[in-house]
């Protein structure tokens, strides 16, 4: 198909951090590169230096992320200069990787024939927020991350039309890792937090759960992350009396030693309450076989259906308890299956199925978004 290779992509995203929307840009981009289309990206980051993992050749402008004072002006004037070069570049497609006010920015510089695709990886918006409504205004396509997140603006908004789901890509999974299948006796059960720590993710619930499971001697919890609820959550791990069970791990290994630290745990525990959309830490959990609980909010249902190695609980105190009583069960009983899991990734989940999704985007944008 020779058109694919001369289609222009141009991808517009954060790059400080390890969060989902930064790995969604970085995998984006080696998906457009593989694919054999011509990529050109704009970096959102407050760092001086340029940094890998894009390559110089690919980098079109960078624009400062936080700004204060007179520092206004200097991203302005990146801003400026990053959409001169958009402009001169001329893409068929221009993404950008979350909704921003910088994209927004950009996207008014572009010729009329780029098809602009904005990706939202917030769920259950309010169809009255100003960055939403300023960029289906900007964009010819929003591009939520998730089925249940498109469903959910089929029922809120009277015309839904310019608005489709489209995955991210997480990391790939290291090859060769899975979580061990033998069957033994569970004396000690490690359970297993990934991500930041952060007031949004239900931290506090968790612990408070753990301490009122009623046979939890064996239980202990791992937190492989950092973040700004550090120091209260420690404090909250030392009045419940669980400094013995709880261990803040600080931030976790990246490629093999990763993927083999994740596989080691019996399960994940993800228990958000609030601002999510698919997050990319089940995808890479499911990838190794390890199972999960996670609680009901934004689009974490969607990988849970019809798959029996997860449990989806509603997000409060009592349903989490209920949630983990059921978790520590499962896994002394060896009632989850890792290859199953995987399985089911490989179905729903892996790159191929995420990749044939964007190609059919990038074949035909106008029709994908129809």
């Amino acid at each position: 198909m020779s058109h694919t290779l001369t289609k222009k992509i141009l991808l517009m995203g954060h790059t400080d951090g390890l969060g989902g929307a930064q790995t969604a840009y970085r995998e984006l981009f080696d998906f457009v590169k593989q694919t054999g289309y011509e990529v050109k990206i704009i970096n959102i980051t407050d760092r001086k230096s340029y940094e890998q993992p894009f390559g110089r050749n690919a980098l079109m402008g960078q624009v400062e992320h936080k700004v204060f004072g007179l520092q206004k002006i200097t991203k302005y004037w990146n801003l400026v200069l990053s959409g001169i070069r958009a402009r001169r570049y001329n893409p068929d497609i221009f993404v950008s990787i979350g909704l921003s006010n910088s994209s927004n920015f950009i996207s008014k510089f572009l010729p009329s024939g780029c098809f602009k695709i904005a990706q939202d990886f917030i769920a259950d918006r309010s169809q009255e927020e100003d960055i939403w409504n300023i960029s289906r205004k900007n964009f010819n396509g929003i591009a939520v991350q998730a089925p249940s997140m498109l469903d959910y603006w089929k029922k809120t908004l009277t015309n839904s039309s310019g608005v489709n789901w489209l995955p991210c890509f997480p990391q790939p999974p290291v090859d060769g890792v899975l979580k061990s299948v033998k069957d033994k006796p569970k004396d000690q059960i490690k359970l297993a937090y990934f991500g930041r720590l952060a007031g949004n993710k239900g931290l506090d619930l968790l612990f408070k759960s753990l301490s009122d499971l009623p046979a939890s001697a064996n239980i202990t919890l791992d937190l492989w992350g950092k973040g700004d609820q550090e120091s209260y959550l420690k404090q909250l791990a030392q009045d419940l009396t669980l400094q013995n069970k709880i261990t803040f791990r600080g931030g976790y290994p990246a490629d093999r030693k990763g993927a083999e630290l994740m596989a080691s745990y019996d399960s994940l525990v993800l228990t958000s309450t609030e601002m999510e959309g698919l997050p990319l830490i089940l995808l890479e959990s499911m990838a190794y076989g390890l199972p999960f609980m996670a609680t009901n909010i934004g689009a974490i249902r969607d990988c849970c259906k019809n798959n029996p190695d997860t449990i989806l609980v509603q997000p409060t105190q009592d349903n989490i308890t209920t949630g983990l009583s059921t978790l520590v069960n499962r896994v002394k009983n060896n009632q989850f299956d890792p290859i199953r899991l995987r399985q089911y990734y490989e179905q729903n989940f892996s790159s191929a199925v995420m990749a044939a999704r964007w190609k059919e985007c990038f074949d035909n944008p106008k029709l994908f978004f129809s």
